[in-house]
């Protein structure tokens, strides 16, 4: 049922985007960039996550470990056709984590489905309070970002 619940989430949240890249960003920029200036603008206003009121966060960083990671899972769940946090192979977001060689304290992952481009998967995950309170967290310090097909993974990472 919650995986379900998700999918109906994901599915429906594709509301217009409503966050704009920022001053300067160009469309043609790289897709990390473009994702964590996307993520950063939220942070840096703090935002509403459903009823509860996220403050201002310190910037993300970028990292490539988390970013693999993410990617490992978006190309999983495209190749094989499915939607969930768990990896057909039955691995979770933390074994892929580590697996990428990131050594973590702290990890959460967003996944997303159906979304045409970054603004609005990172609008849907705003949308959504759970997705929302990860992006705004501030114990997560890095993250990483990755698309296969309409398939999103973002982790979050505080080594």
């Amino acid at each position: 049922m919650p995986t379900i619940l998700l999918l109906a989430l994901a599915l429906f949240s594709c509301a217009p985007p409503q966050i704009e890249p920022p001053a300067g960003e160009p469309e043609e920029a790289p897709f990390e960039s473009r994702m964590l200036s996307a993520v950063n603008a939220l942070r840096e206003r703090g935002c509403r996550c459903g009823s509860r009121w996220m403050p201002p966060a310190p910037p993300l960083s970028w990292n490539g470990q988390l970013a693999r990671a993410a990617q490992r899972h978006a190309d999983d769940m495209y190749r094989n056709g499915f939607f969930n946090h768990r990896g057909s192979d039955g691995s979770d977001m933390a074994q892929r984590i580590s697996e990428a060689g990131y050594r973590w304290r702290a990890v959460a992952e967003n996944i997303a489905w159906g979304h045409p481009d970054v603004a609005a998967v990172v609008q849907g995950w705003k949308d959504s309070p759970g997705h929302c309170e990860n992006m705004m967290d501030g114990e997560y310090t890095e993250m990483g970002a990755a698309r296969a097909g309409m398939y999103w993974v973002q982790d979050l990472g505080r080594q």
